[in-house]
């Protein structure tokens, strides 16, 4: 029942592996890839570091997916839940570790959305002479992600949090 969300996962992660190697040609040989509170940029790297380091990122969300794979295989007292022993019962444990992997699944989607964004505000102002970042829109994007990440946290918790009914 994780295909779905494994596909997504996926698909993302190779749609953004092409962004930035087709997105790497909008960059100058010499890229603004860090900006101060005032939208300056403050420090820098040549484009075929940029675009590595940009490319290396990649494997944050597959640490999701590499996680939600693992927890098939984790013992009992690894898991951190709320009413843990209900939850992991010999009858719940794998409905319960299905909806953890494909929260963390889902979370690394997430992650890739994030990681696009900020390659995509590192591409805007490198066209700029000299090179200046609008906090208005890294602060969009990370308003943007955190309240995806806020609702994601609730809705992850509300699953366990529910009293188990009493035997």
């Amino acid at each position: 029942n994780n295909l779905v969300p494994i596909l997504v996962l996926v698909l993302l992660t190779a749609t953004y592996a092409a962004f930035v190697m087709g997105g790497a040609s909008l960059l100058p040989e010499r890229v603004a890839v860090h900006f101060g509170m005032n939208g300056q940029a403050d420090g820098w790297a040549n484009r075929s570091e940029a675009t590595m380091f940009f490319e290396i990122l990649n494997f944050v969300p597959a640490i999701f997916l590499v996680l939600a794979l693992v927890m098939q295989v984790m013992p009992t007292g690894a898991f951190n839940l709320p009413n843990r022993d209900y939850w992991l019962a010999p009858e719940r444990r794998a409905q319960t570790v299905a909806d953890i992997s494909r929260q963390l699944i889902w979370m690394g989607c997430l992650m890739v959305l994030f990681l696009a964004g900020i390659f995509w505000l590192t591409i805007q102002p490198n066209r700029l002479a000299p090179p200046h970042l609008p906090m208005s829109n890294f602060l969009l994007l990370l308003a943007a992600f955190l309240t995806a990440t806020a609702v994601w946290t609730t809705l992850f918790l509300r699953r366990f949090f529910k009293q188990p009914p009493q035997t």
